[in-house]
C-alpha cells in the first residue's frame, strides 16, 4: 500500500512529466536562418532520410521563383524569397503541403551587378518567432509579420561588387546584423528588429567585397559578432558595434561563413587570388599600356594582372584603374592566404598569434560553409572533394576523399542524426556518415541544380532547387 507523501511524489512526477511534454510539444521546430539554429547547419531533430528523389520519399513539391535562398523555418510556416517578373518576392508556405499563405512583393530600386549564377534574392530570411526580416541587394532590410504585414523596410544602397551579395542577415535578441562587405564603403549594421531603427553602423576599411554571413556568438546569449572578410576576421561587440579582437591570415575574399563548435571559432576560405607571386609595378602596367598617358588604366589598356582582375580592382567602377586602387589590391593579394583556422574566443586586439588553435591549409571550401558536427569540422570543396579534422586538434581523420558526385558545390552541408548531407550545383545530393572514416550512404540525384543550403526540421529534409522547394521524409515511404 502506498503511504499519502508516495501518492504525492507520484502526482508531481506525473504533473512534472505531462508539463514537460507539453513543453516539448509546444516549442516549434526550427531553423530561423541561413544554417539553421545558431548558423550551426544541426538539426536537432529525429531521423531524416537517406534515400529520396523525385520518386523516393517525396512528402510534397512546389514551383517557387527564381533564387538562392535557403528556406527559413518557424513551427508550420516556411519563408522563402524569390525573384519574378522583376519583383522581389517574399514568400510564406505551409510546411506540411507546400500551400502558399501570402506572398509580398518588393520593386528593385536598381538591379545590382551579379555573376552569371547569382541572383537577385540570394539572401535567406531570418526569423525570431514574431518578426520576419528579409535582405534584397537592389533593396534593402524589410521586415513583416508571421501573417504578411508589413512591418517595417529599409532601404539601402545596393552593394558594389561584381558579383552581387551572398550574405543574409541573422538575429541576436532584437539586433538584426547586416555585413555589407564591398569593393568601396564595406560596414556592419545592426537594427532593431521590432522597429528598423539604425542601433549602430561600424565601418570595416580595408574589407573588399566579400559573401560571408556573420556569425552571432555564443548562440545561447551573443556578446559578439563574428565576421570574415579580407585578410581577417574581426570580432565586434554585439551592443556597440566596437571592435574586440581579430585574427590574420585570410584569403582575400571570403564567401563561406564562420561557425562555432567546441567551444572554438572555425573559419575556412579559398580564393584564385590567395597566394599570387608579387604582381608587378602600376608604374611597368602604365608604361605597357597607358596610351592617352592620362596615369590610369581602362580595361582596353590593361594588361597581365590589371586585365584579368579588373572587375575586382576597380573599386569605384568607374571603368578606371588608379595608383590607389591597384596597389591596394596588390597589398591584398600578397597578404591572402587560404587557410582553415580553429580559434579559441577572446582577448583584445590582435590575437592571431595567441588564439589560433590550429590550422590546416588542404581540402578548402570556395563557397560552402564547414560543419562543426559531434566533435569532427567537415569541410566540402570542389570536385565533391570532403575533408575531416579534430574539431579540437586539428588531426586529420580523412582528406579530399571523394564524394562521388561531381562539379562544383555552392549549397552547405547540414548534418543530424549521425550522417550529412552536401548537394552538388548539378543536383546530386550525397548522404554520409559522420565519422572517422568517409562512408558514403547515397548518392541521390534531383534532376535540377541546387544552389541553395538545404534545411532539416522534425524530420524532413527540405531542398531548394532552380525551379522548386522539395519536402523529403522517411514516413512518406509508408
Amino acid at each position: 500500500m502506498l503511504r499519502p507523501y508516495s501518492l504525492a511524489c507520484l502526482w508531481l512526477l506525473a504533473a512534472v512529466s505531462w508539463a514537460l511534454a507539453h513543453a516539448a510539444a509546444a516549442s516549434p521546430a526550427v531553423w530561423p536562418q541561413f544554417r539553421g539554429p545558431g548558423g550551426s547547419g544541426i538539426s536537432p531533430g529525429g531521423p531524416w532520410p537517406t534515400h529520396f528523389g523525385p520518386r523516393s520519399n517525396l512528402v510534397w513539391k512546389v514551383p517557387v521563383p527564381s533564387g538562392h535562398s535557403s528556406p527559413c523555418i518557424w513551427g508550420e510556416r516556411i519563408f522563402l524569397t524569390g525573384f519574378e517578373s522583376n519583383r522581389l518576392v517574399t514568400l510564406a508556405l505551409d510546411r506540411r503541403n507546400g500551400r502558399l499563405l501570402w506572398r509580398r512583393e518588393l520593386e528593385p530600386v536598381k538591379l545590382e551587378r551579379g555573376a552569371p549564377l547569382g541572383s537577385p534574392a540570394t539572401a535567406t530570411p531570418a526569423t525570431d518567432g514574431q518578426h520576419l526580416a528579409v535582405y534584397f541587394g537592389s533593396f534593402g532590410l524589410a521586415c513583416y509579420s508571421f501573417e504578411g504585414a508589413e512591418l517595417w523596410r529599409k532601404p539601402l544602397p545596393p552593394p558594389i561588387t561584381q558579383h552581387g551579395p551572398g550574405t543574409s542577415p541573422v538575429l541576436a535578441g532584437h539586433r538584426l546584423i547586416l555585413q555589407c562587405d564591398q569593393d568601396m564603403d564595406s560596414y556592419l549594421l545592426a537594427v532593431d528588429v521590432r522597429t528598423g531603427q539604425t542601433l549602430w553602423r561600424t565601418d570595416r576599411p580595408g574589407f573588399r567585397r566579400g559573401f560571408s554571413t556573420p556569425l552571432p556568438w555564443p548562440a545561447t546569449a551573443p556578446e559578439l559578432v563574428v565576421a570574415a572578410g579580407t585578410l581577417r576576421l574581426i570580432a565586434y561587440d554585439l551592443r556597440q558595434g566596437t571592435v574586440r579582437w581579430w585574427v590574420r591570415g585570410l584569403p582575400n575574399e571570403m564567401v563561406a561563413s564562420p561557425i562555432a563548435g567546441e567551444d572554438l571559432i572555425f573559419v575556412a576560405g579559398w580564393t584564385h587570388g590567395a597566394g599570387v607571386s608579387r604582381l608587378p609595378s602600376f608604374t611597368q602596367l602604365l608604361q605597357a599600356g597607358d596610351r592617352n598617358a592620362d596615369g590610369q588604366l581602362s580595361q582596353a589598356e590593361a594588361t597581365g594582372p590589371a586585365r584579368a582582375h579588373f572587375g575586382y580592382i576597380d573599386a569605384d567602377k568607374d571603368g578606371l584603374i588608379t595608383r590607389a586602387e591597384y596597389e591596394a589590391i596588390a597589398a591584398i593579394f600578397n597578404a591572402s592566404q587560404n587557410v582553415c583556422l580553429a580559434i579559441r574566443p577572446g582577448g583584445q586586439g590582435d590575437v592571431t598569434e595567441s588564439m589560433v588553435v590550429w590550422k590546416q591549409t588542404r581540402g578548402l571550401p570556395y563557397v560552402p560553409t564547414p560543419l562543426c558536427y559531434e566533435g569532427r569540422v567537415y569541410l566540402v570543396k570542389n570536385g565533391g572533394l570532403a575533408s575531416c579534422f579534430d574539431a579540437r586538434t586539428g588531426q586529420v581523420h580523412y582528406l579530399e576523399e571523394r564524394l562521388g558526385a561531381l562539379g562544383d558545390y555552392y549549397a552547405s552541408p547540414v548534418a543530424g542524426a549521425g550522417k550529412l548531407c552536401a548537394v552538388s550545383h548539378q543536383g546530386v545530393a550525397v548522404v554520409f556518415e559522420a565519422g572517422d572514416t568517409l562512408r558514403v550512404l547515397a548518392r541521390n540525384p534531383l534532376g535540377e541544380q541546387v544552389l541553395a543550403t538545404p534545411a532539416i526540421v522534425d524530420g524532413t529534409l527540405y531542398i531548394r532547387s532552380k525551379t522548386s522547394l522539395w519536402a523529403f521524409t522517411e514516413s512518406a515511404a509508408r
